[in-house]
């Protein structure tokens, strides 16, 4: 059974900080929120593909634009 992630709040994307390395926040569904080290955030869909076990990551835009 999948693991169920409660969705991000427009409030918990404001307040993310940008850290030392690079880290995402899951929305759910594939949809991650990036933060790089310079305060940037962008939102990404990371796809798997089961019978080609290969992962892709599409970008949408960034935050608060998108």
């Amino acid at each position: 059974m999948a693991k169920l992630t409660k969705p991000l709040t427009n409030t918990e994307v404001k307040q993310a900080k940008p850290k030392e390395k690079l880290y995402k926040l899951s929305d759910g569904g594939g949809l991650l929120l990036r933060v790089k080290p310079n305060g940037f955030k962008t939102w990404i869909f990371d796809d798997y593909k089961p019978h080609t076990k290969s992962r892709t990551s599409i970008g949408f835009g960034s935050y608060p634009e998108t």
